[in-house]
C-alpha cells in the first residue's frame, strides 16, 4: 500500500472517519466532497464532473423532488443505465430521506410498474423512447424523461434528431420540466418500508423476483470494506470502470459508491463497448476493473487490449455467474505479456449482502476458491433443517450463510420470504444464500452450486459448475452451462448446453466428465448452440435454456 505517501485528508477518507455518524448514502460523499471539491467524481463520454460539481447537482434534484412531493419515507424509481442523472437521483433520494429503488433500463413497462406499486412509488425517470408506454402502464405516477446524453452538447443534439422526447401523456414529463418544478407526484398506497435506503430487484432467474431493502448501514458498511479488498491506499488519484448497471448490488455499490466515499473517480458507461473501454485505459482513467465473466471475455477479445497501456490496470474482480479458471489465467497471461502487475481474482455475493461477501486479494488468494469473507463478515457452511440449522465442519458441503453488518433488511412487503431468509445461531443473525459451498481450515469459501441449480442421479448429487469447469477446460469448448431438464419421471436429467469452437465432439466431453468427477455426472443431452442465452445484466439464462431444449433438434 502507498500510506506513507497520503495527504491528511486521504488519511481521513482510507480510515473511513468519514463514515462516522453516516445516516445516508449521501452523508459520506458530501462529507469527500468537502475534502476534495476539484477531483474528478464522475467521468462521461470525455467529460469530467468534479465532486463540487457533482454534489451542486445533487442539490438541485433534492430540491425538485421536494418540489415534486416526494418526502421522508417515499420511493424515488428509476430504470437509467448509468449515466450521471441516474446518480444524481441515487444520493438526491438519500438527501431527502427517500429509498432509491434503481431498475434495468430495459425492464418492461409491465415490470417496472409491479415494481412501483410493490413499493408504493409515485415517481419514475425513464429513457425518452420508453416514456410513453411507461406512463400507459403506471398510470398512478408521474414518469419523467431523461436523455443519456443530456450532459453532452454535440452528442444531445443528434440524440435529440433521431429520438425526439415525446411527453403526450398526462402523467408524463420531460426532465427539464421536472427540474423547474413542474411535476406533481401522484403518490399511490405506501409499501411498509423499514428505513431503507435502496430497494434492489432480485435476478429472479429461479422464479418471481423480490424487493429486497437495504439500510445505508449496509450498503455504507461495504463501501468500506470493498475498498481495503483493493489492498491499495489512497484511491484519490484511481478511476473504475463503472459499467456494470446500479440496479445491479455490485454496480451500485462498488461501481458507483465506494469510490465516490473515497475520493476517487467512476467512468461511467451507459452500455459496455470494448474499444470505449480500451481507450479510457489507454488514457489512465481506469485502474480498477469489476465485472461478470462476459466483460472479461469481451475485452480479452479485442486486438487493442493489448501492449503498455495494460500496465495503469491495477486490479480486477469477477464474479456474478460461473467463472472459468482459463478466464482467469487468460486475463493474467495478457497482463503479464503487457508488462503489468494487475491480476484478475473471483469474488462472491448476493443482494441480500448488499454484494460482495468473499473475495480473492493480493494477499489472500486460492486457486478454486472465491476467497476469505470481506473483514466483519463471517462466511459458513449450515445444515439448515426442520431441527434448526447445524454448523458444518470445515470440508462438508453445505448451505452457506452470512453473518455480519451488510445483511439486507427485509424482502419488501413478503414476511413469508424474510422470516425464511433468515435464521440465528449461537446469538448471531445469519442470512442463507440459497448456495451449496463449503469453508477449508483457513477460512476460504468454495462456491459449488446454487442449490436449486443441484441435480439429484438415482439420489447422488450433481453439481452443474464441477461439469462445466471440465467442459470449459476442453480445447473445442468456447463455453458452457449445465441444466436439470425435467424427465418423464420426478428425476432430472444433467443436459449441457455448449458454444463449440470447431466441430462437436460429444464423445471426448462425456469421457471427460467421466474421468474427472463421475459416471452419474455425464450429459444424458448435450445441445450445441451459436450462443447461450443472457439475462439483462449478461449472465446466463438457465430458464431460456430449458425452454431451448425442449424445442432443440440438435440433441445427442
Amino acid at each position: 500500500m502507498d500510506n506513507d505517501n497520503m495527504t491528511e485528508n486521504e488519511k481521513y477518507v482510507y480510515e473511513g472517519k468519514q463514515f462516522c455518524g453516516a445516516d445516508s448514502l449521501y452523508s459520506p460523499v458530501a462529507e469527500v466532497a468537502k475534502l476534495f471539491p476539484r477531483n474528478t467524481a464522475l467521468r462521461f463520454f470525455g467529460k469530467n464532473i468534479s465532486y463540487a460539481k457533482l454534489i451542486g447537482n445533487i442539490e438541485e434534484y433534492a430540491g425538485a423532488l421536494i418540489k415534486a412531493g416526494v418526502k421522508k419515507g417515499d420511493t424515488v424509481a428509476f430504470a437509467l443505465p448509468n449515466i450521471p442523472e441516474c446518480v444524481y437521483l441515487l444520493y438526491a433520494a438519500a438527501k431527502i430521506g427517500a429509498a432509491a429503488m434503481p431498475l434495468h433500463p430495459l425492464s418492461a413497462p409491465d415490470a417496472i410498474c409491479s415494481a412501483m406499486q410493490r413499493a408504493g412509488c409515485g415517481i419514475i425517470f425513464v429513457l425518452p423512447e420508453a416514456v410513453e408506454k411507461t406512463a400507459d402502464a403506471c398510470r398512478f405516477a408521474a414518469v419523467v424523461a431523461v436523455s443519456p446524453v443530456r450532459s453532452l452538447i454535440i452528442k444531445r443534439a443528434l440524440y435529440n434528431l433521431r429520438r425526439r422526447c415525446k411527453t403526450t401523456r398526462e402523467n408524463s414529463y420531460s426532465l427539464n420540466e421536472f427540474l423547474r418544478g413542474a411535476v406533481a407526484v401522484i403518490t399511490p398506497k405506501s409499501a411498509t418500508i423499514r428505513s431503507a435506503a435502496v430497494l434492489l430487484q432480485s435476478g429472479g432467474t429461479g422464479g418471481s423476483p423480490k424487493l429486497i431493502a437495504l439500510g445505508a448501514d449496509s450498503i455504507n458498511g461495504l463501501a468500506k470494506k470493498g475498498m481495503r479488498a483493493l489492498e491499495r491506499g489512497k484511491v484519490t488519484d484511481c478511476g473504475m470502470l463503472c459499467v456494470l448497471p446500479i440496479s445491479h448490488g455490485f454496480g451500485l455499490s462498488m461501481g458507483v459508491h465506494a469510490m465516490l466515499c473515497h475520493g476517487g473517480k467512476n467512468v461511467l458507461f451507459p452500455k459496455f463497448r470494448r474499444a470505449d473501454t480500451v481507450k479510457e485505459i489507454a488514457r489512465k482513467n481506469i485502474q480498477f476493473l469489476i465485472g461478470i465473466p462476459r466483460l472479461y471475455e469481451a475485452l480479452l477479445s479485442h486486438k487493442k487490449f493489448r501492449g503498455k497501456k495494460l500496465r495503469s490496470l491495477y486490479i480486477g474482480f469477477v464474479g456474478g455467474d460461473f467463472v472459468p479458471q482459463t478466464l482467469l489465467e487468460n486475463f493474467d497471461s495478457a497482463i503479464k505479456a503487457a508488462g503489468g502487475n494487475c491480476r484478475l481474482f473471483e469474488g462472491y455475493g448476493l443482494t441480500e449482502t448488499v454484494n460482495v461477501c468473499a473475495v480473492n486479494t493480493y494477499s489472500h488468494n486460492r486457486l478454486r476458491s472465491v476467497g476469505k469473507p470481506l473483514y466483519g463478515l463471517e462466511i459458513a457452511a449450515f445444515d439448515v433443517s426442520q431441527n434448526g440449522p447445524e454448523l458444518l465442519p470445515h470440508g462438508k458441503h453445505g448451505e452457506l450463510a452470512v453473518c455480519g453488518d451488510t445483511l439486507m433488511l427485509e424482502y419488501l412487503s413478503d414476511p413469508d420470504g424474510t422470516g425464511n431468509a433468515f435464521f440465528e445461531y449461537k446469538g448471531k443473525k445469519y442470512v442463507r444464500t440459497g448456495d451449496c459451498g463449503y469453508t477449508d481450515d483457513d477460512g476460504y469459501v468454495y462456491f459449488v452450486s446454487r442449490i436449486k441449480r443441484i441435480i439429484k442421479v438415482k439420489g447422488i448429487s450433481v453439481y452443474p459448475s464441477q461439469i462445466e469447469h471440465v467442459v470449459n477446460a476442453l480445447p473445442k469448448i468456447k463455453e458452457a452451462c449445465v441444466v436439470g431438464v425435467p424427465g418423464k419421471s420426478d428425476e432430472e436429467s444433467v443436459t449441457l448446453f455448449a458454444v463449440p469452437d470447431g466441430e462437436p465432439d460429444y464423445e471426448t466431453i462425456r469421457a471427460a466428465v467421466r474421468d474427472k468427477i463421475s459416471d452419474y455426472a455425464v450429459p444424458q443431452s448435450i445441445v450445441f448452440l451459436p450462443e447461450l442465452p443472457r439475462t439483462n445484466i449478461g449472465k446466463i439464462d438457465t430458464q431460456a435454456l430449458v425452454r431451448e431444449y425442449k424445442n432443440s433438434e440438435n440433441l445427442m
